[in-house]
């Protein structure tokens, strides 16, 4: 599995818009087949910053999802808002079989 965490500091002019195309990308990444989860978060003391944890069966899906046109609309909306971005890319070696 693969798991895709991103940080986010968004501008605090911006937060409507940025929650909205949080909004779109997590409704449309949970319908496909290779994402296991799509979770956003907004931080407790500073509302400009969110955090996003993707999971993925595979490399492969998570390459679709960078392909879908719901990621480049997501792409297009969030980047006025986005002050600053850090992802990164994890294998998952301890998976909660819950």
């Amino acid at each position: 599995m693969l798991a895709v965490v991103v940080t986010i500091v968004a501008h605090a002019a911006k937060l409507e818009e940025m929650i909205a195309a949080l909004e779109g990308n997590r409704i449309h990444s949970r319908d496909e087949p290779g994402c296991l989860k799509w979770e956003w978060s907004q931080h407790i003391e500073d509302p400009t910053k969110f955090a996003i944890y993707e999971l993925y069966r595979d490399a492969e899906a998570f390459a679709m999802h960078k392909a879908s046109e719901h990621f480049a609309a997501w792409a297009e909306a969030s980047a006025p808002c986005i002050r600053e971005k850090i992802s990164g890319q994890y294998e998952v070696k301890g998976p909660d079989m819950r």
